[in-house]
């Protein structure tokens, strides 16, 4: 590594081609460092989304009125154009010592926001586990020895965002702070899938949250139980296809995840009073 006034670091940079430009997350820069005595980075901002990782010693990270005290294994992040201090915490033994990535791209938000890390929660602790920091250091060494950013340091980024959100997702399951979080996560799961062959026990799995805790709560909070509202939008899809396409009705009931004619005719007809042909004659 280089010596600096403040540190000793390996940086890289890169311009993006147009194929990364079109993508939604890429990355512009990376380094890591190994920190100085008394070692203080700004006040500073960045135009994108300065993600670190703290592999060994502590950090102090000020932003606004905000201040907190990160150490190994924790993530932080600098968004765009928000003035930030950091400096090492707790004296300077062990040294400081992180990675870091500069990332750029509409997706960036959605994803950091997958392992918890938002604009208002900067900040992770304890996430980077020791597959993720394996994957991470991996990435590093590949791109210090790279002139430029191809599909495999791509690929490799989106394996480290799987490895830390598989973390994420750990921390989470013994810590249910809001159920409305997991309520709304099921209720998107089933707008957007309702037509596959899914079922109460699968969903209950995806938010990992015992099946009959998940539909006392659903119920409480929409009014329905998810079983009735998975019909629900199947009835409505299914209605819908009746009255504006010429699809067959067993082309339609195949379509919304029936998998047999005669469900989707008993359903409708107990959900709206009449059946599917006369419903749309009517």
């Amino acid at each position: 590594m280089k010596e600096h006034q403040m540190e000793f670091s390996d940086s890289w940079f890169s311009l993006p081609s147009a194929v990364q430009g079109a993508g939604g997350c890429w990355i512009v820069r990376a380094g890591r460092n190994r920190a100085k005595p008394n070692y203080v980075i700004g006040p500073k901002m960045i135009g994108q989304y300065g993600l670190h990782f703290v592999l060994n010693g502590k950090v102090t990270v000020n932003s606004g009125s905000c201040s907190v005290e990160l150490e190994s294994g924790d993530i932080f992040c600098l968004f765009p154009e928000k003035l930030y201090t950091y400096h090492t915490a707790s004296g300077n033994t062990p040294p400081l010592e992180m990675i870091w990535l500069a990332l750029d791209g509409e997706q960036t938000p959605l994803i950091l926001a997958s392992i918890g890390i938002t604009s208002e929660a900067e900040y992770a602790k304890t996430l980077l586990s020791t597959e993720a920091r394996a994957v991470l250091k991996q990435l590093l060494i590949y791109l210090l020895k790279q002139s430029g950013y191809g599909y495999q340091a791509q690929s490799m980024l989106y394996q480290l965002f799987w490895k830390l959100e598989e973390s994420a997702k750990g921390r989470r399951a013994g810590i249910i702070a809001d159920h409305s979080d997991w309520l709304y996560m099921a209720k998107e799961y089933m707008e957007l899938h309702f037509a596959e062959d899914i079922i109460v026990s699968d969903l209950a799995q995806m938010v990992s949250i015992h099946r009959s805790h998940f539909t006392t709560m659903f119920s409480r909070q929409f009014g329905v139980s998810p079983s009735q509202y998975l019909q629900r939008l199947r009835m409505e899809k299914g209605a819908s296809l009746l009255k504006d396409t010429s699809l067959s009705v067993t082309e339609i009931a195949l379509s919304i995840g029936y998998a047999e004619l005669y469900a989707f005719t008993r359903s409708f007809k107990k959900h709206y009073g009449i059946s599917p042909s006369a419903y749309r004659g009517g």
